[in-house]
């Protein structure tokens, strides 16, 4: 089992170190996007259907 795990923790560390020129705004704004699409998805699938 770690035989599989160790490389792709290394090649998890490398692309963060590779990542830390992206602002970590950019990675903020990502996550506050992605929760409003998910809320507005709710609430449009919601319309309609009734809650019991």
């Amino acid at each position: 089992m770690q035989s599989h795990i160790l490389p792709l923790l290394a090649t998890v560390e490398e692309a963060g170190s590779e990542a830390k020129h992206i602002s970590e705004w950019w990675f903020g704004g990502f996550a506050l996007f992605v929760l409003v699409l998910l809320l507005l998805v709710t609430v449009i699938m919601g319309k309609g259907r009734p809650h019991s």
